[in-house]
């Protein structure tokens, strides 16, 4: 039976959209809000206007974008940070927790007890990434999580008393702020929770100025939010994904007021240097020295999340071949989300194909951690005829504590609909999400 937890706020009766959150460390204890260090810098290429017919097909090159390498257009970066701690801290089933939650899917009761009850030592990638935005006139700013899963924008505001590890929204100020008003919420299935009331202001990233977005304050939270990491989040989904009813996206509000000259960003995403730089998000363009090859355009499935369409999945194993599964179907580019999810089936599959792979009542899918020796390769992503791949040693996550030489899944179960990719996908393969021509291009990261 799971664990009783403090009921949190819930819109039409569903829990309402939120990102993950992870315990906060003393490394990051330590960082400071860098506005004016981690602005963007500006980056000068060619305006090659991308062509708005949307009888265009999206797999062609008939809509050039910029590219900055070359000169004249006006885009930016924004540098992210991976959140990764060598000390104890929930993990991967916190994280599988959240994804289920924010896209509003079935968590197991057994695995709500593991997230409250089991802290482990993070071995493999960061959980998350984090970018600095502004809020505000002048700008205020925080670390939010740059989500393409999620459509809202939210962080901590001054009357949030139990709020002390976020830097919070002060309203007096901002020149530009003003008063909404309306109830705002997020909640998850273990208990985490944040509510509080939206507002209206200016929101900045990088040479980017977006004025007027709804933004929700949030004024209570669990105790899973106070010590996380990350301020709160910014949405880069459409408009139909956000959770405040009514709401424009700071996606679309920049689409549909032509703030960038090509209506593109890109994702660059790795494991942090001793920096902490973890790669980047470009706005307004893309960065040819970021990847390898070309890009390859597939269009989007449904213009919600940023959904495309799987044409196979497989494994590559070193010396051996090839072999197919039974993996197909829509799929979302998800930054908000850690690992690969797969329906049940799905995730069954994929694991035939791990030798004394467990899907545990407990802690779902697991595996040996000596797998990557005992099956060398990659898992591999046909997309638009185009394979992507993902090495073996990346779907390793940290030893599941109590088990001697096992390891958590990234690969795990619980979607319905569509296939997840989340950061796993995409720490090894760049991605440009074209909004004007509805359309991603993926290409091999250049790590």
């Amino acid at each position: 039976m799971a664990l009783d937890a403090p009921s949190g706020p819930t819109i039409d009766g569903l829990p309402v959209s939120g990102m993950q959150f992870l315990a906060e460390t003393s490394e990051e204890d330590k960082l400071e809000h860098q506005g004016s260090s981690n602005d963007a810098s500006n980056s000068d290429s060619q305006n090659q206007s991308a062509s708005s017919d949307p009888s265009a097909s999206p797999n062609t090159e008939s809509s050039p974008l910029a590219d900055v390498s070359q000169d004249g257009v006006n885009s930016f970066r924004i540098p992210i940070t991976a959140h990764k701690s060598p000390g104890d801290r929930v993990s991967t089933m916190a994280a599988r927790v959240r994804t289920l939650q924010k896209h509003k899917l079935n968590v197991p009761g057994k695995w709500l007890q593991v997230v409250e009850s089991l802290k482990v030592k993070e071995y493999g990638y960061g959980i998350e990434y984090y970018g600095s935005v502004g809020v505000g006139s002048p700008p205020q700013m925080f670390k939010l999580d740059l989500d393409t899963g999620s459509g809202d924008v939210w962080l901590a505001g001054q009357e949030c008393k139990v709020c002390s590890r976020h830097k919070k929204f002060n309203p007096d100020k901002s020149s530009t702020y003003k008063s909404e008003g309306r109830k705002w919420g997020i909640s998850y299935g273990d208990g985490s929770f944040a509510s509080g009331y939206t507002i209206r202001d200016t929101v900045t990233i990088g040479n980017l100025t977006v004025p007027n977005q709804v933004i929700g304050l949030a004024t209570n939270e669990s105790r899973a939010y106070q010590i996380d990491t990350v301020d709160g989040l910014l949405g880069l989904a459409y408009s139909g994904v956000s959770f405040i009813p009514g709401v424009t996206t700071f996606l679309d509000n920049v689409i549909e007021n032509d703030y960038l000259s090509e209506p593109v960003f890109s994702v660059y995403l790795k494991d942090k240097d001793k920096d902490n730089y973890a790669g980047e998000y470009l706005f307004g363009a893309i960065d040819k020295t970021r990847f390898t090859g070309e890009l390859t355009w597939v269009p989007l499935h449904r213009p919600k999340f940023w959904e495309i369409m799987l044409d196979s999945v497989s494994f590559d194993v070193k010396d051996v071949g090839k072999e197919e599964m039974d993996i197909k179907g829509p799929a979302i580019l998800d930054t908000g989300t850690t690992l690969i999810v797969m329906s049940e089936q799905q995730a069954a599959e994929f694991h035939r194909g791990i030798p004394s792979a467990e899907n545990s009542d407990i802690y779902g899918w697991i595996m040996p951690c000596n797998t990557e020796q005992v099956v060398p390769g990659n898992l591999t992503f046909t997309i638009g005829g185009v394979d992507f791949a993902v090495p073996v040693k990346n779907l390793i996550r940290e030893p599941v504590k109590g088990l001697d030489g096992w390891c958590f899944s990234a690969v795990t179960s619980g979607a319905s609909d569509f296939v997840i990719l989340g950061d796993v996908f995409l720490r090894s393969n760049y991605a440009v999400f074209d909004r004007r021509n509805g359309r991603v291009g993926i290409a091999p990261s250049k790590h």
